[in-house]
């Protein structure tokens, strides 16, 4: 990513259209017990990574209709920064609106204090499990209920 662009806030479309072809891959859509799901796989990302991979989250979900979406995310690994916690705040608050129910994966030692002051401060009801296979049964069982 050139330095210049690593300098614009990540959810401008300046910073999109360079994060697209780096991020694509990890922002997919599943089909599990017969519920399409959101997967976005934060896994072992940098601050970098992990910033690009949050724009491609916020294009792909603010594409579709209001409380259409459930979501897992999966931040195995993922470095954790100051920068980090604020993308990762901003973008669980401006995709509030789209995402009927969420679920993370991978949260260990203090990294489930700084998830759960993020759903505090964006008052989003986010489900922590062990595995992404628990999420996601989790999400398709819950939605068909």
């Amino acid at each position: 990513m050139s330095q210049d662009l690593s300098k614009l806030p990540w959810d401008s479309p300046e910073f999109y259209r360079e994060a697209h072809s780096i991020a694509a891959r990890r922002v997919q859509f599943v089909e599990h017990r017969g519920k399409r799901i959101l997967v976005n796989d934060f896994t072992g990302a940098e601050p970098q990574l992990l910033k690009a991979i949050a724009a491609e989250c916020f294009h792909v979900v603010s594409s579709h209709a209001p409380k259409s979406l459930l979501t897992v995310s999966d931040i195995t690994g993922a470095e954790y920064t100051s920068e980090v916690l604020t993308i990762l705040t901003e973008l669980v608050s401006k995709n509030r609106p789209y995402v009927l129910r969420g679920a993370v994966v991978g949260v260990t030692g203090l990294r489930y204090f700084a998830l759960q002051t993020i759903i505090s401060v964006t008052k989003r009801p986010i489900k922590l499990f062990d595995t992404k296979l628990q999420a996601l049964d989790w999400l398709a069982l819950e939605e068909a209920k």
